[in-house]
């Protein structure tokens, strides 16, 4: 009698456990990170103390061997790898698109100032004693010089940005990693083949993803479950996570910037806490794409500075040449502080300083405008170039942010396909586990039946 009733318990238990798997896969269907769980029942083993305690009883019935997971792990760390590099691509996209908004470039933004600047210059040599012609012509280089000083505190506010971002990433990365140490812990902590194990695993794979989109890892996990993370790109190969050693990760990550606008992310390894390198030589992740784009950004910074400083000596010189309608000297028309474009400004308001004149005739200064500023040295030239690298820089950014988020998307859907929960399989695998616990529930219902029969007899 015990044997049967074993069989019915055991069924009634373990079947049991199966539905409340596969419940578990339905509810968290759609739950990023949650990979389907698979109960691997086996026949219970001859032999032992049945249910009502009675030795060598056989026919045991069904026992769960192990919860596990529907993992791949190539299609996980191809997953990773491709997040890695749509981390850095999107990154730099962002900000390069922001660039271009800072520049603004077209007929109404900075470039189209300084047309409209010359454009006055042309009017006012037409006619140099006239208040109208005069005003508009100082008025349209006030306009000018805030143009460039507004496009050069434009890509300054990028910077500003780019590091705000770095400091963000940074942040989520250390406590991604303080994360990590403790799920490791708890890994060598929970028995293998549970659902409790299952659970950290997913953890674990969560925390790898979400840090593979913000720095370039490799993840080496062992045959317990828990994980060694190195950041990858850079030859020492520096440890960011032990796994030999649960609990200890690296120090931290530090981002600064200088005052051009590079950006540095500074890195501890974890094994060696007076190990402090960079990332400047590691690959992927959208740290990794910040830096690149912070040095782009400074780079434009530099190069809108020296254009913004030769626009102001320029202009100062060619005005120091002439006379104005007064007969006076030409003095500064714009001024600008440390070579820093964002300080770019007119000296006056009055357009009657304009030195239009020269020894020749009351507008000679201004005809030798076109050689003067207008040439390729000349501010339209320069920031033309910046324009133009800027927009091609731009646009293959963006080319390739949409490649590697394609390239991203093809691979989490193959490694979904293969985790991920596919409800009517589930409801197909739910049914034939109702029918088997309500089998065991019967077997046990038969078993008290004949129990009671058998009693009845004395």
């Amino acid at each position: 009698m015990s044997d049967i009733l074993q069989i019915g318990a055991s069924g009634v238990l373990n079947y049991g456990k199966a539905i409340d798997v596969i419940g578990e896969n339905v509810s968290n269907a759609q739950t990023a990170g949650y990979a389907r769980r698979d109960v691997k029942l086996t026949e219970a083993p001859n032999g032992g103390s049945g249910i009502l305690g009675l030795a060598q009883v056989t026919g045991n019935g069904v026992t769960t061997q192990s919860v596990t997971r529907a993992w791949d792990g190539f299609a996980a760390t191809h997953v990773r790898n491709t997040a890695s590099d749509a981390g850095e691509a999107s990154a730099v996209s962002r900000w390069m698109s922001s660039t271009e908004t800072a520049l603004n470039s077209g007929d109404t933004g900075t470039d189209g100032q300084l047309t409209s600047f010359f454009t006055s210059l042309t009017a006012l040599a037409a006619n140099p004693t006239g208040v109208t012609q005069q005003t508009a012509s100082i008025s349209a280089l006030n306009d000018a010089a805030k143009a460039i000083s507004s496009s050069a505190s434009g890509l300054k506010n990028v910077s500003d940005g780019i590091k705000d971002e770095a400091d963000g990433g940074v942040s989520v990365i250390n406590s991604d990693l303080t994360t990590l140490a403790k799920v490791n812990a708890a890994i060598i902590r929970t028995p293998s083949g549970t659902d409790s194990a299952a659970g950290l695993a997913d953890q674990r794979d969560q925390l790898l993803d979400d840090l593979s989109s913000k720095i370039g890892i490799n993840a080496d996990i062992a045959s317990n479950g828990t994980v060694k993370i190195t950041l990858s790109g850079t030859a020492n190969g520096q440890t960011l996570l032990s796994s030999t050693a649960a609990g200890q990760m690296a120090g931290s990550f530090t981002a600064s910037m200088d005052s051009s606008g590079k950006l540095t992310i500074g890195v501890k390894d974890a094994l060696d806490s007076n190990n402090n390198k960079n990332m400047n030589s590691s690959a992927g992740g959208s740290l990794s794409g910040l830096i690149t784009v912070a040095s782009t950004v400074a780079d434009e910074r530099s190069s809108l500075n020296t254009a913004a400083s030769s626009f102001a000596t320029q202009v100062n010189d060619w005005n120091s040449q002439g006379k104005t309608p007064a007969g006076a000297a030409g003095g500064s028309l714009l001024t600008i502080t440390d070579n820093d474009a964002t300080t770019l400004a007119t000296t006056t308001s009055d357009g009657s300083q304009i030195a239009s004149a020269n020894s020749s005739s009351p507008n000679g200064n201004l005809q030798s405008v076109s050689s003067a500023l207008r040439g390729s040295n000349g501010i339209e030239a320069n920031y033309a170039t910046l324009v133009s690298t800027n927009a091609q820089v731009t646009s293959s950014a963006a080319t390739n942010a949409t490649n590697t988020e394609n390239l991203y998307t093809t691979a989490t859907k193959t490694r979904d396909s293969l985790s991920g929960v596919d409800v009517s399989t589930e409801a197909a695998e739910l049914l034939r586990y109702q029918q088997a616990y309500n089998a065991s529930a019967k077997i046990l219902q038969a078993a008290q039946t004949t129990m009671q029969s058998i009693l009845e007899l004395f």
